[in-house]
């Protein structure tokens, strides 16, 4: 991309080792995603066309230990067409709930429901196997993807945190505490 320099505000971003992430306040971001930065949702592009769907690394770790996983009854609607902003989930821990809504119209492909029984899947592997959703888009996904997101992530996580619970300080982190339950 030529001489593109990007600003990036003064938190750090590291790239991991395999240079496939980047690192912001211990927040693994990958690359090849696209970004909902003020929702913290991700989405990428599958080989064959499909779109999945999840909370970001920087989302889990703001709203906390998930507790529970709830499918709307759009999400029985497998291989039918919705409308964008149509919630399909709805993620739950102690103090906050929170919607997965498709971004784009397009038809409902298959929803994780084996996040029924391992919600912490979100916390844990929130681009593994915490994906909540497959859809296959009518159009692009109008979200933000590599430096632009990757900056605009930076640029949010530089601003004082207020969690969930109202604690004015910084993230209570997944990475940073011992979660081996599943």
């Amino acid at each position: 991309m030529g001489n593109h320099k990007s600003t990036v505000p003064s938190v750090a971003v590291k790239p991991t080792d395999s240079h496939e992430s980047w690192v912001i306040k211990n927040c693994n971001l990958p690359r090849d995603l696209y970004y909902d930065v003020e929702h913290d949702m991700w989405a990428r592009k599958e080989s064959n066309g499909d779109v999945s769907l999840g909370l970001t690394d920087v989302g889990q770790t703001a709203v906390g230990k998930l507790q529970i996983i709830s499918f709307t009854r759009r999400a029985q609607m497998i291989g039918q067409r919705l409308e964008a902003g149509h919630t399909i989930a709805l993620l739950e821990s102690a103090k906050w709930v929170g919607p997965v809504r498709l971004p784009v119209p397009g038809i409902l492909i298959r929803v994780n429901t084996d996040l029924l029984t391992h919600p912490l899947w979100v916390n844990l592997e929130p681009y593994g196997n915490g994906w909540v959703v497959v859809f296959r888009p009518d159009e692009e996904i109008p979200w933000m993807h590599g430096e632009k997101a990757r900056d605009a992530y930076a640029q949010r996580l530089t601003q004082t945190f207020r969690s969930v619970a109202g604690v004015n300080d910084d993230f209570w982190c997944v990475h940073c505490n011992d979660w081996d339950e599943l």
